[in-house]
């Protein structure tokens, strides 16, 4: 009777075990999950990316900041996240506040972005007191009521309706004034724009909860500014509205030539509106590790609503023991006298 020699056993084991790793290697490298890892973005100045035609050296800077985001992470990617207490882990469906249609999704953030400086502009100028034209282009969809049969029909979130049966509806009150005429169970066509290119929809309409006839879904509108000064923004790498107070805060220093920075690092965050209320935003404890990183000496939290964002941004500090100092900001008008009195740091950032 003969043996199989040890060194031929140990290689015919070794050559599948080694084969199997392999394979599970790249199945967990190359194997996407439909999960968002979100943590600590950037903190950036933003005078670099707003133009108005007006020279302004700040000795300070103010800082807009983001929220870092992955969409559809390898195995590796969610084994760090878990073991990260700075990152979380969503569903697609949560992250993206149920949009389960990521292209649509980020034609909305899109869309929220360039509506954001628009208003920024015309919050800057009112809170200046000066005259800004603007004007309505469309309505845009960002979001589907409970009983909706526009997604059915192909409308998706993110898209800008500018015309319902070949009628123009850039304006809501047109837009309202055609639907109105119309009953629950009959049928529209509606067209516009879906990011870079154009769509058509045929949609069904229903009875809405307070008994009128709609399409069904959350609008906002689509704004043309056009402001006095040639006003320019670079914030093309980045989409959503929460850098619509320091676009503002931005445009009035430079347009008033007042260096409101008076030497400091100060990161902020909230939406902005025509009339300068500043609203709350998502991730603020991922924007404020951010803005410690680049040790900013302020940040401006949006102080509305439920207050979740003060709430948020107070358990953050104390958690993470950050530096930056918080700063309550309903509105421009807190935000630019808070500017205004603080005194000018004697060792300005840099």
């Amino acid at each position: 009777m003969t043996s199989r020699p040890k060194s031929s056993f140990r290689r015919s084991w070794k050559l599948p075990l080694v084969g199997l790793l392999i394979a599970l290697y790249l199945f967990a490298y190359l194997k996407s999950w439909p999960y968002v890892i979100t943590g600590p973005g950037s903190a950036d100045p933003i005078h670099s990316r707003v133009e108005t035609g007006h020279k302004l050296d700040q000795k300070g800077q103010f800082l807009f900041v983001t929220v870092s985001s992955r969409s559809k992470p390898n195995l590796f990617s969610l084994l760090y996240a878990k073991l990260n207490p700075k990152l979380d882990i969503q569903t697609e469906e949560k992250a993206t506040g149920g949009r389960t249609n990521l292209e649509a999704y980020r034609n909305l953030l899109a869309w929220m972005r360039d509506s954001s400086e628009n208003i920024a502009m015309v919050a800057a100028y009112h809170a200046m007191g000066k005259e800004i034209d603007f004007e309505e282009q469309g309505v845009i969809v960002v979001s589907f009521l409970p009983g909706s049969k526009a997604r059915e029909g192909g409308l998706q979130e993110g898209d800008i309706i500018t015309q319902i049966d070949g009628h123009n509806t850039t304006k809501f009150e047109d837009f309202v004034q055609y639907i109105s005429g119309k009953k629950p169970g009959d049928v529209v066509q509606v067209s516009g724009k879906r990011g870079e290119s154009t769509f058509k929809a045929t949609l069904t309409l229903i009875k809405l909860d307070d008994g009128r006839t709609g399409i069904g879904f959350q609008r906002d509108l689509v704004l043309k500014v056009t402001p006095p000064d040639p006003v320019k923004f670079d914030f093309s790498d980045i989409g959503g509205p929460s850098a619509g107070l320091m676009m503002a805060l931005e445009i009035i220093s430079q347009l008033t030539e007042e260096d409101l920075t008076k030497g400091y690092k100060i990161a902020g965050t909230g939406t902005i509106a025509m009339d300068g209320a500043v609203g709350q935003i998502g991730g603020i404890n991922y924007k404020l590790m951010a803005a410690d990183n680049e040790n900013a000496d302020y940040f401006l939290v949006p102080y509305s609503g439920d207050f979740s964002n003060w709430k948020l941004a107070e358990e953050t500090v104390k958690k993470y023991d950050l530096s930056p100092k918080l700063v309550k900001v309903a509105t421009l008008d807190d935000a630019v006298k808070f500017l205004k009195e603080l005194p000018a740091n004697p060792e300005p950032a840099k």
